[in-house]
């Protein structure tokens, strides 16, 4: 498969990225949005809403695109065990293409990057932990590159839902290694 080559602009935000420290870039990244979800549990199991029409993110702005949904997906990571790394997956992103990602099982570190050169937030790196122990979904606009690292020994298992079809004879995904250099980010385990 081809993937699509970084364009100038992306180019020149991550050579931005590279003159800086990692610390100065961790922030929240516009546009992405996290929404927590409200467990409903008794003594049968759970039930929870993923999306609906009408959801509102953590902050409380509207969650969906005005346009519908056109996939949904799912990925199953395994857990390896080892720091580091755990298993990573990272980085690609969408030139069109919205990702709206649920951790079903297991838990994760997203890592989010701002590639969008007219963003405010260009060039900042954003984490999320999502999963079994942070339920929540994550709404990630394109041009954000996107990945995750396994956490645990427990194997994850992605369930997400994309505003674009799949067209394997022009795929809306571009690729960046998961240790690109002008990227930065330290996936070892903080242990204390």
């Amino acid at each position: 498969m081809a993937w699509q080559a970084t364009s100038p602009d992306m180019e020149e935000v991550l050579a931005e990225m590279a003159a800086h420290p990692l610390a100065e870039r961790l922030a929240p990244i516009e546009g992405v949005m996290t929404k927590s979800f409200v467990v409903h549990a008794d003594q049968r199991g759970y039930f929870l809403e993923q999306l609906k029409r009408g959801d509102r993110d953590d902050q409380g702005r509207p969650f969906l695109p005005e346009h519908g949904f056109a996939q949904m997906s799912r990925s199953l990571a395994y857990a390896r065990g080892g720091n580091p790394p755990e298993l990573i997956k990272a980085f690609h992103w969408h030139r069109r293409q919205w990702d709206y990602w649920d951790l079903v099982e297991g838990n994760a570190r997203v890592v989010l990057v701002d590639l969008r050169r007219a963003s405010p937030s260009a060039g900042r790196v954003q984490v999320v932990i999502a999963g079994r122990n942070a339920p929540k979904m994550i709404a990630i606009p394109p041009l954000v590159a996107h990945g995750y690292q396994v956490l645990g020994l427990e194997d994850v298992l992605l369930s997400y839902y994309v505003t674009e079809p799949y067209d394997p004879q022009q795929p809306d995904e571009g690729r960046l290694a998961w240790n690109d250099p002008r990227i930065g980010f330290d996936w070892s385990i903080e242990n204390i």
